[in-house]
């Protein structure tokens, strides 16, 4: 099952294959949906009818886990909340190592044949079960048996099959045919095959041309796929074919120049006229530094469109020099003297000319008289 061509698995190999499920349309065909399509519903009753079958040497608690199993992933359910509604039931105590298995194992591998060991565990233990309860009735069960298999024509066997094994023995043919059912409806023409199938490779090649949108010429572009795809395959097949039959030359012509313009390096037409140039998208982290101290140019500063450059006589760094400003005096006397030659003093303390004689008088009068 894990191998077979299903709509999934084809696709990955080949992108214009139709995933979806010839029975029931369902959006995508796994090896899960060939048992769970709505359109094989009787054939998966008769997997159903071999669980009844089975019950009749099987105990009956694991044929219910096992025909609740199986419903559940046939009707797409969850199937941890069915094992967990199971394991709830009266009398489920002893098999909930078998469900805990089989769900990790995965239901849908119980199909391919991967039963848990606990299966046969737990059918050994209740035949052990029924052979203590009754010793008589299972003795008296055992020797007919055997004596309807002496008087049946076939040989019997060095090998006995196991109960289960046996199960699976019996549903195999019945999977064999769910898969050629869905053969059948895959590859039977319908009523108008012939248009659909037209449709199917039409839309198939324009999908592929959609592909190519970013790899012609942008007046290219915007002429040719000027429709969304899910517009354009609404077209009717004669549409689709005049569509196919003007365009598709000039696709490869397109990307032909665009080859040939990326081989010769050529440029943009707005990088020869900076008046179009589109706006810029790349930022610059990098920080320019100067390696020497010579004057930076101011030629291409755009300051200097507008604003007037200084003189180069003068530098706006360094400090004007002081000018000291002579006062000429007002006073009439100063002038005087400067007429004279003389310099007038400015000092306002007044010479000591004459100098008295000082003596100090004795207070204590110890000086002799």
């Amino acid at each position: 099952m894990g191998k077979l061509p299903t709509g999934e698995r084809v696709q990955k190999r080949d992108l214009f294959h139709d995933k979806r499920c010839a029975s029931c349309w369902h959006a995508l065909e796994d090896d899960n949906h060939i048992f769970t399509c709505v359109k094989r519903k009787n054939i998966r009753r008769r997997i159903i009818k071999q669980i009844n079958i089975l019950s009749n040497v099987v105990d009956r608690k694991l044929c219910d886990i096992l025909r609740e199993g199986l419903m559940a992933y046939f009707m797409g359910e969850c199937m941890t909340n069915t094992m967990l509604r199971i394991r709830g039931q009266k009398g489920m105590e002893r098999y909930k190592l078998l469900i805990d298995e089989q769900l990790l194992i995965g239901w849908d591998n119980l199909l391919r044949g991967k039963f848990t060991k606990q299966w046969k565990i737990q059918q050994q233990a209740y035949m052990t079960r029924q052979r203590l309860r009754d010793p008589a009735l299972y003795a008296r069960k055992l020797r007919a048996k055997k004596s309807k298999e002496d008087k049946s024509k076939y040989k019997k066997k060095k090998n006995k099959t196991e109960s289960f094994h046996s199960f699976f023995q019996a549903i195999v043919p019945i999977i064999k045919e769910i898969w050629t059912a869905r053969c059948i409806d895959r590859h039977t023409p319908i009523e108008g095959g012939r248009i659909v199938a037209e449709y199917d490779a039409l839309s198939k090649k324009v999908k592929q041309l959609y592909t190519m949108r970013e790899m012609v010429l942008p007046e290219d572009e915007v002429k040719i796929f000027n429709e969304p795809l899910e517009l354009r395959l609404e077209a009717t097949n004669q549409q689709l074919k005049k569509w196919l039959l003007r365009w598709r030359p000039v696709i490869d012509h397109s990307m032909k120049k665009v080859k040939e313009m990326a081989q010769s390096g050529s440029k943009p037409i707005w990088r020869h006229f900076t008046s179009d140039k589109p706006a810029k998208t790349k930022v610059t982290r990098k920080i320019s530094t100067r390696k020497h101290d010579l004057p930076k140019r101011m030629m291409n500063n755009p300051l200097t469109n507008v604003l007037d450059r200084i003189t180069p006589g003068r530098s706006t760094s360094k400090a004007l020099p002081t000018v000291r400003i002579i006062r000429r005096p007002n006073n009439i006397m100063t002038k005087f003297f400067t007429t004279l030659g003389k310099r007038r003093s400015t000092s306002r303390v007044h010479p000591v000319s004459v100098v008295e004689k000082q003596s100090i008088e004795d207070r204590f009068g110890d000086a002799p008289v």
